[in-house]
């Protein structure tokens, strides 16, 4: 029997509930999944099905789900939507994600919500001829610049100066952006910024083939964002950027220790994020470039030179 996971709308969410799938790796799997994320499963090795589902007015969605799944036996429904819509289903066990007020990391609020022993690490899955494919033959540093709102937006002019500083001190890298395609505009003066031979476009690409280009490189910076979470799931050190958010539940995840992952914040978190997000305040203009400069040279170093 399958195993039916039914996944978050959104691509860092998403990402965190990947050590679900992979706990289940020798059982077939089918996965419902947005079209943002779906191209992140295309080297999943036990995946059965793929079901795209694009939200709908009047959540027409929840109907299509329905009709996609519900003559079909399942092993286990696991849901990461609704709490209610596995009891419409047929399986012999039944997981449906409620609201946690938990202040612990979102991987161990997963693990408790699935009764896991061990956290469920987040994890992606790529083929030999993919990683092959997209080997860089110089060092990367990746730079994920675009959060999901403008209040975690470090200023664009600061990514600017910091990787100015770093393509002049180290030439021999390369420094490898990303971003989606509807996010071009805010990146265009970081891309025209940067040394043509140090520079990797990656807008417009694949989404799995830049995941496998992030973990192809010896360093990712990032907002607080879903490429952050990328970033962490395939092991790839990485610096995170914090403001209004709390970096305890959302920082990048780790089951190293020491953990391999910096995060750099400004002012202290406080407030209600669900709050921040109804003006367009950017809440990170107080983080200077200096001390993430300091953390970038230093991991960059550590790492290789």
């Amino acid at each position: 029997m399958s195993n039916l996971f039914i996944l978050p709308t959104f691509l860092g969410d998403m990402i965190l509930t990947t050590g679900v799938i992979d706990k289940y790796r020798h059982e077939p799997a089918t996965i419902i999944a947005t079209p943002l994320t779906a191209p992140l499963f295309a080297d999943l090795p036990h995946l059965e099905r793929l079901i795209i589902i694009k939200k709908k007015p009047w959540k027409k969605h929840w109907l299509e789900m329905w009709s996609e799944t519900h003559k079909i036996s399942w092993n286990n429904v696991i849901d990461f939507k609704s709490a209610a819509f596995p009891l419409l289903l047929k399986a012999n066990k039944r997981y449906g994600w409620a609201h946690t007020t938990d202040k612990v990391h979102k991987v161990h609020q997963i693990t408790q919500f699935m009764m896991a022993q061990e956290p469920l690490s987040p994890t992606l899955w790529f083929s030999e001829e993919r990683l092959a494919r997209v080997k860089p033959e110089r060092p990367v540093f990746a730079v994920a610049p675009v959060p999901g709102w403008k209040g975690k937006q470090w200023p664009i002019e600061n990514f600017v100066t910091l990787l100015t500083t770093f393509c002049k001190t180290y030439p021999d890298a390369q420094v490898a952006v990303f971003c989606a395609p509807s996010e071009r505009e805010l990146v265009q003066p970081l891309l025209d910024s940067l040394p043509k031979d140090q520079c990797i476009n990656t807008i417009g690409n694949d989404l799995l083939d830049s995941a496998a280009l992030i973990q192809s490189s010896r360093l990712c910076i990032a907002n607080d964002s879903g490429l952050m979470h990328l970033s962490a799931a395939v092991k790839t050190p990485t610096i995170a950027l914090f403001g209004p958010s709390n970096e305890n539940i959302y920082g990048p995840w780790s089951d190293q220790n020491p953990s391999p992952h910096r995060t750099v914040r400004g002012s202290p978190f406080t407030g209600n994020v669900r709050q921040l997000k109804e003006n367009t305040k950017c809440y990170m203009t107080d983080l200077a470039v200096s001390p993430v400069w300091e953390v970038v040279k230093e991991r960059w170093e550590t790492l290789g030179g």
